[in-house]
């Protein structure tokens, strides 16, 4: 008998919290029709629960410590420099999903997934999603793929413009897209969205697959915007009307796609992350450097100011920095590296290394490590802990909900390329973290005055389809994800997967067919990102959601 194909429909930022009153206000019919039909319940995110990281887990089946995406960025210790760079599919360390149905001989179609750039052309037919650095970058395959969507008269967008057509204040131009009850906004998101739908159903129909992946963003983009009228009744009501027309319209395609695959694929749909309100923003660096951990050059006096001021003499410019911070003389790398960090390494026993992730400074693992592994290092960690969870807010509430070790979450301690104290804020009190509170003594603000959203780990599943079974509450990891798809698929599952199967969700008849589903182990493909791409467009992006 022939393996069902599976559609796996991403709705970024979803969360039973939104969906359940939509879809008792009839706002949703196609969803609910699904939720009765199928399986759901709540997918848990990675920590943190943000798109980069979990999206890689999502396609890979791994956890963090095993792709090693952190964070928006990629920090890596390279003969005595620490380099940043923006994350990607290229820094994922483990084979993806791309990898596993190129070695099985399976087709994938994949419509604007996070974490899939640069592309290949063994990957299928493929458009990458977030993280891709720019219009003019190669983010598509095969190279034909957008003159034939554009001869079907599709307008494909990778994302929202963020109002960048509206002047350079970039606050301004934010509260611009939003004014007129976000009608700016919501045009630009229908437009994006109802392309993308008109590329998703053209693929369907004239591309073969055997897994079909796509994401759609709005869900996300209107909640970082616009939560507060999701949990407030006192909000404007007819910007309500507006934001719950627009679920309804989402919803529809969702009812489209739905028809368009029939009966003959399984239909999984997920989020990455689900939602909550934003109270503003925690400044890590300082507060670090407060409680005595980090410490800042002074000055500009010494070997260290003599090369600062050597660099903007000869007026040393981006490019020529990478080029020098790729050189195979660890010597230069290194002097580059001092005379441009602002960081006093020899001073700081702890520094910030992920979007809510503390590093400590140890020594024989970090380039200027002066932190002892053992004891020190272990007390240190315990010290720092302690005094994350006695971080108060200004009404006094505690604003840490939880503080992790990096082994309680992730299994191995002593990474070399991790945080090594991930936290999560109290849900009441849930901030955004920032490196950027340098010259102020500010560790919380209110942040973004137009933003009004931000992620929790509650996302969404939903699995519908011939053989799943009709009502089953699940509850499910991200990783979990990958193996599921390749269990209804009759593959083998990666020997290196942290992901289980959700095997509850279908029937005992369907489960009982596959029970000696081998495992293999995977090879991951050489990729490497242009060293040409631009990352301004992506960095706006990032910029226009408060993730930087």
């Amino acid at each position: 008998m022939k393996p069902p194909k599976v559609f796996l429909l991403g709705l970024d930022g979803a969360t039973w919290r939104v969906l359940d009153r939509l879809i008792a206000a009839g706002k949703m019919p196609n969803l609910a029709k699904l939720a009765d039909e199928g399986a759901k319940g709540v997918l848990q995110s990675t920590i943190p629960y943000i798109t980069p990281v979990a999206w890689s887990s999502m396609i890979s089946g791994v956890k963090p410590s095993k792709h090693g995406i952190f964070g928006y960025l990629v920090i890596e210790n390279r003969d005595g420099v620490i380099l940043t760079s923006l994350s990607n599919r290229a820094k994922i360390r483990v084979p993806t999903v791309f990898d596993i149905y190129h070695q099985v001989g399976k087709r994938v179609v994949s419509v604007n997934m996070p974490m899939t750039y640069p592309p290949r052309p063994e990957d299928g037919t493929i458009i990458t999603g977030m993280m891709t650095p720019s219009w003019e970058s190669k983010f598509y395959s095969p190279q034909d793929l957008l003159a034939e969507l554009a001869s079907h008269g599709i307008d494909y967008r990778i994302d929202i413009r963020f109002g960048r057509e509206r002047g350079e204040n970039f606050d301004e131009r934010i509260k611009t897209y939003l004014s007129d009850r976000a009608a700016p906004l919501l045009k630009d998101l229908r437009h994006v969205t109802e392309e993308r739908k008109k590329t998703v159903l053209h693929l369907i129909a004239n591309k073969e697959w055997d897994l079909f992946m796509v994401n759609f963003v709005s869900m996300d983009r209107i909640q970082h915007y616009l939560w507060d009228l999701f949990e407030r009744e006192d909000g404007d009501p007819e910007l309500r009307r507006r934001i719950y027309d627009y679920y309804g319209y989402l919803d529809s395609v969702v009812g489209e796609i739905h028809s368009a695959i029939g009966d003959e694929a399984v239909l999984l749909i997920c989020s990455d992350h689900g939602f909550g309100d934003y109270k503003g923003n925690f400044y890590l660096d300082v507060w670090l450097e407060k409680m005595g951990y980090l410490a800042r050059k002074d000055s500009e006096l010494g070997i260290t100011g003599l090369a600062k001021k050597l660099l903007r003499s000869l007026r040393i410019n981006k490019l020529l920095l990478r080029f020098l911070e790729r050189s195979k003389k660890s010597v230069a790398k290194k002097l580059i590296f001092i005379g441009t960090s602002k960081i006093d390494w020899g001073r700081t026993r702890a520094y910030v290394y992920s979007r809510d992730g503390i590093r400590i400074n140890l020594k024989g693992r970090d380039p200027y490590g002066i932190v002892e592994p053992g004891e020190e290092y272990e007390n240190l960690r315990q010290e720092i802990v302690r005094e994350l969870l006695q971080i108060k807010t200004e009404d006094g509430g505690q604003l840490m909900g939880k503080v992790h070790m990096a082994e309680d979450l992730y299994g191995t301690p002593n990474m070399d390329d991790a945080p090594d104290i991930v936290y999560e804020f109290a849900d009441a009190h849930h901030c955004s973290t920032y490196d950027g509170g340098a010259g102020s003594s500010r560790i919380l603000d209110r942040g973004y005055s137009w933003r009004q959203g931000d992620h929790r780990r509650d996302g969404v599943v939903l699995i519908s389809g011939k053989d799943v079974k009709a009502g089953k509450t699940v509850r499910a990891d991200i990783e979990d994800i990958l193996p599921t798809i390749l269990f209804v698929q009759g593959l083998p599952l990666g020997e290196n997967f942290d992901g289980r199967v959700i095997s509850e969700a279908f029937t005992e008849g369907f489960v009982s067919g596959k029970e000696s589903q081998q495992k293999r182990l995977f090879e991951r493909g050489d990729i490497k990102a242009p060293e040409a791409d631009k990352d301004d467009e992506v960095m706006d992006r990032l910029k226009g959601l408060g993730y930087i």
